[in-house]
C-alpha cells in the first residue's frame, strides 16, 4: 500500500513539473491529489469547506475555480501515468500466462466533445473508452484512455509489437481480425477468441477448398472441433463450434435486430442462422488442450466484465458532474487513479480466482476515508482494518459443479 508516489515531496514535484504550481502557496501536490481523488465531484464551494475541514487551509471556491486549468489536467494525468509505472512485487508462474482485454465506453458532458468525441450514430456527443488489460496469473495491467470513436480494431492493430512469445491472449471479438490473429500466430503466441461472422470458413478436401456451410452445422448436438481454413488468405486455425440453446439464439437474434433498427438495417438471414451456434477459433492444438478446455478458458475472458461492473457500480467512473473541458478532463483522469489503485489492491490480497473483485471494490468503496489517511501518510488505519478483516469475506464463491478459475488456469 506504501509508495514513493504519494510522498509530498514526490507530489510537489509532479505539480511544479507540471506547472499545476508555479510559485509557494498554501496548496501543494499532495492537497492537489486529495482534492482530485476524494472532492474531485463536489462543488468548488464543497472542496473550499472540505480544505478548511481536513487540512486548516482558508481557500475561496473563486481560487480553487482558477486553479482548475490545464496545468491541474496534467499533474493529475502525471500521477496516473506514473501508478501505472509502480509494479507489485513479481511471482514466479508455471505455463502460458493468459492476458486478457476488453474496453468499456461511458458518456461524458458535452463540453469536453472536442478531445474526445463520442460514437456516431449513439446519440454520445462525447465519450471516452477505457481499454484495460491484465494477465490472469500474475495481475499485471496495463490501462489507458481514448476518445470513444477509437474502434477495438484500431487498437489491435496498436498492439502489434507488445504480442510476447509463449503468452495466450484472449479479446472480444472487435479486437480480432485475421491480421491479428496472424501476427500472434507469427511471435508464436497463442490466441483463444470468437470467430467474426462475415469470416468465411473452409474445409480442405482432396487438395480443394471447399466453404463450410451452416447447412452442414444443422442438426449437430456435440461440439464440431475440427482444423479448418479461413478468410482470402486460407489461415489454418482450429474450430470449435457447439449449438447454442433457443433462448440464447432468440436473445441474440433480438438484440441484434433493436441495433439494427436504430441504424436502419435489417438483419440477414445468415446472422440469424449462426446465432444458434458459438464459433471459438484458436491455435491451441487438440493434442493437448481438449474442446471442453478450450472453452472454459474462453470463459475466464468473463472477469473482465466484472471488473468494469466494479468500476460503474463503486468508482463511478462513468458519472460526471457539470464543469469545464479543464475540470471534466481531471475528474476523468482522477477515476482511471481509482480504476489503477484499486486494481493493484485486489491483486496484493489475492489473485484472479482467489478474491472477488466485486466485493474488494464494495470495500475501498465503503472505506474511503480509511484509505485516504493511509495513502496520504496521515496514519495506517486502512490497513489496520484490512488486518482486522477476515479475507474470507473477500473471497470468491465457488458454485457447485464448476471448475475454480486456479483450476482452469493451472491446467495449462
Amino acid at each position: 500500500m506504501s509508495s514513493e508516489l504519494f510522498e509530498p515531496t514526490v507530489l510537489d514535484g509532479l505539480a511544479r513539473k507540471t506547472e499545476a504550481i508555479q510559485r509557494k502557496r498554501k496548496v501543494g501536490g499532495k492537497e492537489l491529489l486529495d482534492m482530485a481523488l476524494f472532492d474531485g465531484d463536489q462543488s468548488f464551494n464543497g472542496m473550499s469547506m472540505q480544505l478548511m475541514r481536513r487540512d486548516g487551509l482558508d481557500i475561496s471556491k473563486q481560487a480553487l475555480h482558477q486553479r482548475h486549468h490545464s496545468n491541474m489536467t496534467k499533474f493529475v494525468q502525471a500521477v496516473f501515468e506514473q501508478l501505472i509505472a509502480v509494479e507489485l512485487p513479481q511471482e514466479q508462474t508455471q505455463g502460458l500466462e493468459i492476458r486478457i482485454k476488453d474496453s468499456t465506453r461511458f458518456a461524458l458532458p458535452e463540453v469536453i466533445a472536442e478531445t474526445f468525441p463520442g460514437t456516431k450514430g449513439s446519440g454520445m456527443k462525447a465519450g471516452a473508452s477505457v481499454q484495460f488489460e491484465f494477465e490472469i496469473k500474475s495481475g499485471k495491467s496495463d490501462i489507458k484512455v481514448t476518445p470513444a470513436n477509437a474502434n477495438d480494431q484500431g487498437e489491435s492493430h496498436l498492439d502489434k509489437a507488445s504480442i510476447q512469445p509463449g503468452v495466450l491472449y484472449m479479446r472480444d471479438l472487435g479486437y480480432t481480425h485475421l491480421s491479428y490473429m496472424n501476427n500472434i500466430n507469427k511471435v508464436k503466441a497463442f490466441f483463444i477468441n470468437k470467430l467474426c461472422p462475415k469470416t468465411t470458413i473452409y474445409l480442405l478436401k482432396d487438395d480443394q477448398y471447399q466453404k463450410l456451410g451452416l447447412s452442414k452445422l444443422q442438426g449437430i448436438t456435440g461440439v464440431f472441433d475440427q482444423q479448418v481454413y479461413i478468410g482470402a488468405d486460407k489461415m489454418p486455425v482450429r474450430i470449435i463450434i457447439e449449438p447454442v440453446s433457443e433462448e440464447l439464439k432468440a436473445r441474440r437474434i433480438a438484440n441484434t435486430e433493436k441495433y439494427n433498427k436504430k441504424k436502419g438495417s435489417t438483419t440477414s438471414k445468415g446472422f440469424k442462422e449462426r446465432a444458434g451456434f458459438n464459433f471459438i477459433v484458436t491455435n491451441l492444438v487438440s493434442e493437448k488442450y481438449s474442446a471442453e478446455l478450450i472453452q472454459k478458458l474462453y470463459h475466464l475472458r468473463w472477469q473482465i466484465e466484472l471488473v468494469f461492473k466494479a468500476w460503474k457500480s463503486f468508482l463511478k467512473i462513468h458519472t460526471f458532474p457539470k464543469g469545464s473541458s479543464d475540470r471534466i478532463t481531471s475528474i476523468l483522469y482522477s477515476k482511471l487513479i481509482w480504476a489503477v489503485l484499486s486494481w493493484k489492491i485486489c491483486m496484493a490480497i489475492g489473485k484472479i480466482g482467489q478474491i472477488s473483485v466485486l466485493k474488494v471494490h464494495r470495500l475501498i468503496a465503503s472505506t474511503k476515508e480509511e484509505l485516504r489517511a493511509q495513502l496520504l501518510g496521515i496514519c495506517s488505519k486502512w490497513l489496520a482494518l484490512l488486518e482486522k478483516l477476515n479475507l474470507k469475506h473477500l473471497s470468491k464463491e465457488h458454485r457447485k459443479h464448476r471448475l475454480k478459475i486456479e483450476e482452469i488456469v493451472i491446467s495449462i
